[in-house]
């Protein structure tokens, strides 16, 4: 037990644990902000209700004065102006409960206006529409349930309590948040012990397994105590702003058809504490068994961030690994999801239950714990010789290569090989592009999709033919219905002989005839859904981008790829950074940056004093080459990729068309390369930003792996706020970090997703190039102050 307490104590005393805890702790703050503005959302609501519900009452009486009483429509009128005057006061107390904050009378009265709107969909509900039925027997349920168990008011989806508020925090936010945190404590006290990858630990008059065992029970004490603080934070927030609730908040449950009933946290607390310990110890297990390999602390958190969060985004990210995702361990790290059944009704996937996941995680972390329990002794032994040759080649080029060090481009060379000549960047690169290849074989794997698309609408026409004739042969011929099903049934099979046709050309990779006739068909679909009552826009624009994207290729003589799924060198590249790439290559360029700029920082002292170089010289080099480094990894990267896509495919894609929609919902094509142009130059400028952040980072805090964390929380917390917390998306044009998703910010998508017009390349351009200047600006100033405190020392 005193090698267990030595540990906690060392990780307790550990100043920079504190920044990453804060910075969780502030965006957990975020999120109950936004959360909070659920209520003044719900009070507009309610207010737009009653005004409209006002309008419709005036307007009964209007057209009541019109007719006699006792006429039938008279009476109809007379019934629709009692229900809206009903309605008009059940939403006027609504509006007072809220006000008043009286919950009882909250969800007494809006459990009589979901009750009217739960009739009245039974009564007119057909069946295209069922989905709004079952959500208002649901919402039905959840008012019942806080009325019942007497809560304040609350929202359904975005928890206020205390309790509630932790319930949706665990949902959808404490599996990541308590991955990253554990990864920063933990890389630590497995890497912390490790001087000249030797672990000096084993000097200790202690048997291997009881080292290990102890090591396993601090992490695990770490761990339990980060979840129960994070979760008391969440109950605390709520409680000191609105109310605490208590354990009976209700959790709604799935079954495979979809969503079931509500149940008390209370009732699923038990296999969540289990299924949540168990996960812990995975991720334990996980940077122990790294860390017998990657020494260096900045090298295993990496590592160890990549493999579990990597693994958390694939499990619930990539779809044809669907079927086998009860038997991936990280699909259980969202234990609440799990075991409320949500998840195996997302993936359709029985086999995710509460069983699997403690069987797949115990058999998971006893092969980790043995692995670790051999590797630990066998990589340590390996690594003694190696260790001698990497001494002396260090210090031949460190301390004795006098020349390297006499001007700056001396400097240059010197810090130049420090970086790229570490393995840990070349594995960086490496995995990045095996990424975009796994994602160029899926996308390869999906160019049959037109095809599978139309042979699906040819047995559909089939299957409705028949439908058809049926109905047919239930008339007299010659009778309007008759000819009626008849015209159906003739343009039915109109349309199958044009997909035939289409199907045939691509068949015979004919694009020519495909490109003529595919649009004709499309134009064809549009007209009938204009003359369908219940209009589909999103169906209607659906068909008009493909329009314009075969007009395109066909005006320009390009091959085809799949739209969603590009393959061709630079609509691949542009793709992917469309999805993915950016979040890869920010945390590449600030794994780089991280460890360029604390290079000449040991023990927080910074020995480039010692260089025979000006500090002010030394500043500009080392900035400029941490910029350097930044944008060719970013061109490299983007580079490789296209070349590597270009080379299966044997096109570079340049000409290949970029679909743009305005504001008018009106699509048009442009060439890859125009808008590559455009979306480069901004990637560029937010390269460049984020190398000066992190310089700036670097200056302040000194040490490499509390760099990474810190500037990975701040820049991917700052990406995804604008997403998270309700009422920041209107002023994401001022943040720098809403244009790393530069491809996004050129097609415009970005400023659609957040109804932010002001989001564009131009705006993106100077808020970069002003965010540049001020933190060049904020560089001199630390810059200066650290000359005169050091002057004032002398």
């Amino acid at each position: 037990m005193n090698y267990v307490t030595l540990l906690l104590k060392k990780n307790a005393k550990r100043f920079l644990n504190i920044l990453p805890v804060i910075l969780v702790l502030s965006f957990i703050s975020l999120l109950y902000y936004g959360n909070s503005n659920s209520l003044k959302f719900e009070t507009n609501h309610v207010k737009e209700n009653i005004a409209i519900t006002k309008d419709l009452v005036e307007d009964y009486q209007i057209i009541l004065k019109r007719f006699k009483p006792d006429t039938e429509i008279y009476n109809d009128y007379l019934l629709f102006l009692k229900d809206g005057e009903e309605r008009l006061e059940l939403l006027e107390t609504r509006l007072t409960a809220i006000t008043k904050k009286d919950a009882q009378t909250y969800y007494s009265v809006s459990e009589k206006l979901e009750k009217r709107d739960y009739d009245d969909m039974s009564k007119n509900l057909t069946y295209e529409d069922p989905d709004s039925l079952a959500y208002s027997k649901l919402s039905l349920e959840y008012y019942r349930y806080m009325q019942d168990h007497d809560f304040a008011i609350d929202d359904r989806w975005s928890g206020i309590q205390g309790f509630s508020f932790m319930a949706f925090i665990i949902d959808n936010y404490m599996p990541i948040m308590l991955a990253i945190l554990l990864i920063f404590f933990l890389s630590n006290l497995y890497c912390a012990s490790n001087i000249d990858r030797m672990d000096i630990h084993k000097l200790l008059p202690m048997s291997r397994g009881k080292r290990q065992l102890s090591r396993l029970l601090s992490s695990l004490i770490i761990g339990i105590a980060t979840l129960l603080g994070l979760s008391l934070f969440c109950i605390l927030l709520g409680g000191i702003f609105h109310a605490f609730g208590n354990f009976e908040i209700p959790i709604l449950t799935y079954t495979l058809e979809g969503a079931s009933s509500f149940v008390s946290f209370a009732s699923l607390l038990l296999p969540f504490l289990v299924l949540t310990i168990l996960s812990i110890l995975l991720i334990i297990n996980i940077i122990a068994f790294f860390s017998t390999f990657l020494k260096r602390n900045i090298v295993c958190l990496l590592f160890s961030l990549a493999v579990i969060l990597g693994g958390m985004w694939v499990t619930t990210n990539i779809v044809p690994l669907a079927k086998i995702t009860h038997i991936l361990p990280t699909t259980y790290f969202d234990a609440l999801e799990v075991i409320s059944g949500e998840m195996m009704f997302t993936f359709g996937n029985a086999n995710i239950n509460f069983i699997n996941g403690v069987i797949v995680l115990t058999i998971s972390n006893l092969v980790l714990m043995a692995a670790y329990y051999f590797f630990s002794d066998f990589s340590w032994k390996k690594k003694k010789k190696e260790k001698v040759m990497v001494v002396s080649n260090d210090s031949k080029e460190t301390y004795h290569n006098d020349k390297a060090t006499k001007a700056t481009w001396g400097y240059i060379k010197f810090t130049s090989k420090r970086v790229l000549c570490r393995k840990s960047n070349i594995v960086m690169i490496l995995l990045t592009v095996v990424v975009a290849v796994v994602f160029l074989l899926m996308n390869m794997g999906n160019q049959s999709k037109l095809e599978e698309t139309i042979k699906g609408q040819i047995i559909n026409n089939e299957k409705y033919i028949q439908e058809v004739q049926k109905e047919q042969s239930e008339h007299k011929k010659g009778s309007a219905e008759y000819i009626n099903y008849g015209n159906l049934i003739k343009d039915s099979k109109n349309d199958n002989e044009d997909y035939k046709k289409v199907l045939s050309s691509i068949e015979k990779e004919d694009w020519e005839t495909v490109y003529t006739l595919y649009p004709k068909i499309l134009e064809k679909q549009i007209t009938d859904l204009k003359h369908n009552e219940s209009e589909n826009i999103d169906g209607i624009q659906f068909f008009q981008q493909q329009i314009a994207y075969f007009e395109y290729l066909q005006e320009h003589d390009l091959a085809y790829e799949n739209i969603d799924f590009p393959i061709y060198g630079l609509s691949f590249t542009t793709s992917l950074t469309k999805i993915i790439l950016p979040i890869i290559l920010t945390i590449c360029c600030i794994y780089l940056l991280a460890q360029f700029f604390t290079l000449d920082y040991v023990k927080g002292l910074d020995i480039s004093v010692l260089y025979p170089l000006q500090s002010k010289k030394t500043f500009l080099t080392k900035l400029i080459l941490g910029i350097v480094f930044t944008v060719a990894m970013y061109s490299v990267l983007l580079l490789s990729i296209l070349l590597i896509t270009t080379l299966f495919t044997g096109n570079a894609g340049l000409q290949q068309p970029f679909m743009l929609q305005n504001s008018e919902g009106v699509w048009r094509a442009v060439s890859m390369i125009s808008m590559f142009k455009k979306w480069f130059f901004l990637g560029v400028l937010f390269t460049i930003n984020l190398s000066i952040f992190v310089y700036i980072l670097s200056f302040l805090i000194r040490e490499d792996m509390f760099v990474l964390i810190t500037a990975l929380l701040v820049i991917l917390g700052f990406i995804y706020l604008p997403k998270l917390v309700r009422g920041i998306a209107q002023y994401a044009h001022l943040f720098p970090t809403t244009y790393m998703d530069s491809v996004n910010v050129a097609d415009g998508f970005l400023a659609q997703q957040y109804g932010n017009t002001s989001i564009s390349i131009s705006t993106g351009i100077s808020v970069l190039l002003v965010s540049i200047v001020v933190q060049f600006i904020i560089c001199i100033i630390l810059n200066n102050a650290y000359k005169l405190r050091k002057i004032r020392k002398r």
